[in-house]
């Protein structure tokens, strides 16, 4: 699959089953032809897909677990998913806030069938992350956060490669920060409340 062009308007088809490049965006940007694709963003398959994972209709979220805003825009999202079943959600862990923001991602990703209670868990959280407090987080839902640690020497190349993408995929983007959310092949550098969340994934099914 060839990198995105952003030269022309999106095939709905391809839009909602991920297999073409993103929207277009005006004006067409230096950085088109080093863009990442709807596969590479949406649907690396290191990532587990939360809500629907056979949703028409996929967002992905660049976000750190330090992310003040990226928590409350987390809120949204599920309200979203609460009341929409085809949202496919995919978390693009970016750990721009240091190596917890990045301890915190790896033992997420290594949660195993506990993921998404690790990320809900995560996410909830209001208080500052140490690697102490991320292991009282995960173990509150479930998760073998001994077995994690130890799991995750053998698990980190591969972690750290999808966190390298997730990286280079928000450099391309040119992202200043997090949170950052990519809706129906259209990018958004910002949050967004749950209203807006609606009216991008209702466009995105449109066409």
């Amino acid at each position: 699959m060839g990198r995105m062009t952003f030269a022309q308007p999106v095939d709905r088809r391809f839009l909602l089953k991920g297999a073409a490049s993103l929207a277009a965006f005006a004006p067409f940007p230096s950085w088109a032809n080093t863009a990442p694709t709807v596969t590479e963003v949406a649907f690396d398959p290191a990532i587990p897909a939360l809500g629907n994972p056979a949703g028409d209709v996929t967002i992905a979220e660049f976000v750190d677990y330090q992310c003040p805003v990226c928590k409350l825009v987390f809120v949204e999202l599920k309200k979203l998913m609460a009341e929409d079943h085809g949202i496919r959600l995919v978390m693009k862990d970016w750990p721009i806030f240091g190596d917890v923001s990045r301890d915190a991602a790896r033992m997420a990703l290594s949660a195993g069938g506990h993921y998404a209670a690790a990320v809900d868990a995560l996410m909830a959280n209001e208080r500052g992350l140490s690697e102490h407090r991320t292991d009282d987080i995960l173990g509150s839902v479930g998760v073998d956060v001994t077995g994690a640690r130890a799991s995750l020497a053998g698990l980190q190349p591969e972690i750290d490669a999808l966190l390298s993408r997730n990286a280079d995929q928000a450099a391309a983007f040119k992202l200043q920060g997090t949170p950052a959310l990519v809706i129906g092949g259209r990018l958004f550098k910002r949050g967004m409340p749950v209203a807006e969340l609606r009216d991008a994934v209702a466009k995105a099914r449109a066409g």
